[in-house]
């Protein structure tokens, strides 16, 4: 059973998805009564019926709905209320334009940019009221009866800074269910809340209490730890809070919120629902051939030159393990001499004899991960996921490590542009655990961009 303000936060956000559907018609008309009305007799003419735009509703709305959900729009966080902050709206407003006009390129329509300007400035306050009103009305059918369950792990210092900090912040208070402790006999209470485990007995406690957040406050509890517990409870409405100063994975990519002043980064639920898979999948479908038609002629040449250099197919297959532990063909160009074993650890070094000397150029610009585009266009792989795992590493995985197959493979991902290959093999699953549970439009975005510099730099390739 949700807890109540789970129950809370999805009426919200049905309301505000409703708000947006009515603002998207009531927007466009009244842009079109401005455009052929107001102001016409100050534009060139104007050759458009009605029915054109009026046939875009459904379409606008699609997209409306896309680009407020990819950054955060529908969100509701008890550190921020129900409604979203200024630079989430000018993102959403940013997507909402360029995926219109990609729209309009595909169809061959050429709409009028004027119509599409005034409609994204009027829409905006209209949205902003209608989201007013619809969330009133959200808050009288499904008032918050009670405040956040909520359980604090840790001792010590921060674990008493985050329990002063939360009974200060205003709104609903949070309701503290216990604390829990690495092991028991460190402490009986902090600031007079009980301790009533240990953090093994956390899914336990998550249902029997109807917990809605969580808290890490542990000075001594690594990030290993941090994720291991994470992903030990199944139940995906969870919020995981975590106080910056012990957890600073991917700094500037991170949800923040402040709690009296401390800041904390909010981990968000460890699922995602099909509206956002299929926004990734149809970014990949975008992505994929629009690359593999503009660097066609560059794999032609290295095809080229591996076949005339080198021994062997010039292009490599393997076998990984991908979404769900479905098995699949990765492509890569060659790199490594025919006789090398083909499920040998990879190399860790830029002198490993085993790599070709065409072989090493390519490894250290990546340009041997090109042919798995193909993979992505397939639906084997997205262009930003966790890194694909040969089958002999998977099999040693324990439980919450084969949670990184509950998404699709990537060709890069945040192991990439952290360190690369110069981390270790536990590091970079803390990384991809992380990218798991803050997957958004905005953030592969960011990943693909850091990506281009980091293999331009070389760093961490070999």
């Amino acid at each position: 059973m949700l807890a109540p303000i789970r129950r809370q936060q999805r009426v919200f956000i049905l309301f505000l998805i409703a708000a947006d559907l009515l603002t998207v018609p009531l927007s466009l008309l009244a842009t079109w009564y401005i455009r052929t009305g107001w102001i016409a007799g100050f534009l060139p003419g104007f050759t458009h019926t009605i029915n054109t735009y009026l046939a875009t509703i459904p379409v606008l709305s699609l997209l409306w709905i896309a680009s407020s959900w990819s950054t955060g729009m529908y969100v509701f966080s008890s550190q921020q209320g129900a409604f979203p902050g200024l630079a989430r709206r000018i993102r959403a407003v940013f997507y909402l334009a360029v995926s219109i006009m990609a729209a309009s390129y595909l169809v061959k329509m050429d709409y009028s940019r004027i119509m599409l300007l005034i409609f994204l400035v009027l829409s905006q306050p209209v949205n902003i009221l209608f989201r007013s009103v619809f969330g009133s009305l959200a808050g009288k059918i499904a008032p918050m009866k009670e405040s956040p369950a909520t359980i604090v792990i840790g001792s010590g210092e921060f674990a008493e800074r985050v329990i002063t900090s939360l009974g200060k912040f205003p709104g609903p208070k949070h309701r503290i269910k216990g604390v829990l402790v690495e092991r028991q006999g460190i402490t009986e209470e902090v600031c007079g809340i009980k301790v009533i485990g240990e953090v093994r007995d956390l899914p336990r406690l998550v249902d029997s209490l109807s917990i809605d957040e969580v808290f890490f406050a542990s000075g001594s509890m690594n990030r290993t730890d941090m994720l291991r517990i994470v992903n030990s409870v199944q139940k995906q409405d969870i919020v995981f809070m975590l106080v910056t100063d012990l957890f600073e994975i991917a700094a500037g990519v991170s949800s923040l919120s402040s709690i009296s002043r401390m800041p904390v980064v909010e981990i968000g639920s460890s699922g995602r629902g099909t509206f956002s898979n299929l926004t990734k999948r149809l970014m990949d479908l975008i992505m994929s051939p629009v690359l593999i038609v503009l660097l066609a002629p560059l794999m032609a040449a290295i095809w080229i030159i591996l076949v005339i250099t080198g021994k062997g197919s010039p292009v490599f297959k393997q076998t990984r393990v991908g979404r769900y532990g479905r098995k699949f063909t990765l492509y890569k160009f060659r790199t490594m001499k025919p006789e090398a074993d083909e499920y040998e650890v990879a190399p860790v070094a830029s002198d490993d004899p085993r790599v070709t000397g065409i072989g090493r150029m390519l490894r250290k610009t990546s340009l041997d991960e090109l042919p798995q585009l193909f993979n992505v266009l397939r639906g084997h792989m997205s262009m930003v996921g966790p890194r694909p795992e040969m089958d002999f590493i998977v099999k040693d995985y324990n439980a919450w490590q084969r949670r990184r197959l509950d998404v699709k493979p990537g060709i890069t991902g945040l192991w990439q542009i952290m360190g690369r290959k110069d981390l270790p093999l536990h590091e970079n699953l803390e990384y991809d655990f992380y990218y798991m549970r803050n997957q958004s439009v905005m953030l592969d975005t960011a990943i693909l961009a850091r990506t281009v510099v980091t293999v331009l730099k070389g760093r961490g390739a070999y």
